[in-house]
């Protein structure tokens, strides 16, 4: 499903791009969530687990600007689509170090803002989320990739790290955890950095030749002969 975060500060700004965004999904019978936020801090804070395809961002808002919050949600979500609308002129140059995909003066056209929708729409993936599908103790779980930030072995038993804090564990293996990676993950996205860890490549926040730290802040090793490999990975990932 198509995702969209609309975020100002100003009410009447943000009612009015919000609405003009439901009108534009009901006239293409488009289905989405569109979320709306009045501060930049809760924006980035929701969307590390919202993930939105599209951001619709003002740019002059209190404690951070739009164009800082884009840095930050560019860093987690490279692949997503950032408009700016805002009253401000002077910005136009600056923003464009987040490679937005458009600059929409206030007060926001329906026109303009149809064209620019239509053009990140065209720019997404809004297949269904990939899934893993992983027997536990009872029977099965089925988890969403993008939620996993990373996967460890311990006493023959694999546990996934969500996002969330929630922790999944398989049944007692009778494999190695390199081989369990290769049978039933066998994700790309996924990569060794310790002999019992494995991360998830899109949830790294800040990579060290020690250790890593993930999206909800957790810090997780790395081992000094996995570090090239996972420095690789990451980087062709970052810039892809």
């Amino acid at each position: 499903m198509l995702k969209i975060a609309i975020c100002d500060d100003m009410m009447e700004d943000r009612e009015r791009v919000h609405s003009i965004v439901q009108e534009f999904l009901k006239e293409k019978n488009i289905n989405a969530e569109v979320r709306t936020f009045d501060h930049p801090d809760t924006l980035v804070h929701d969307c590390e687990s919202f993930r939105p395809h599209i951001y619709i961002l003002d740019i002059v808002m209190p404690m951070i600007t739009g164009i800082e919050a884009a840095r930050e949600l560019r860093w987690n979500q490279p692949d997503a689509q950032i408009i700016f609308a805002t009253s401000e002129k002077s910005y136009a140059l600056e923003s464009f170090d987040v490679n937005p995909i458009n600059y929409i003066l206030k007060p926001v056209e329906k026109t303009k803002l149809y064209e620019t929708l239509e053009m990140a729409i065209r720019r997404v993936d809004i297949e269904e989320e990939k899934t893993i599908t992983i027997k536990v103790k009872g029977g099965f779980h089925t988890i969403v990739l993008d939620d996993i930030m990373y996967i460890d072995y311990r006493n023959h038993i694999v546990t996934y790290h969500l996002i969330s804090g929630e922790q999944i564990s398989t049944a007692t293996l009778r494999i190695g955890f390199a081989e369990y990676l290769e049978t039933t993950v066998a994700e790309p996205i996924f990569v060794q950095c310790h002999e019992s860890v494995a991360v998830n490549i899109k949830a790294i926040d800040k990579l060290t030749k020690t250790d890593i730290m993930v999206r909800n802040k957790e810090i997780i090793p790395v081992s000094k002969s996995k570090y090239a490999n996972v420095a690789e990975q990451y980087m062709n990932y970052r810039f892809d």
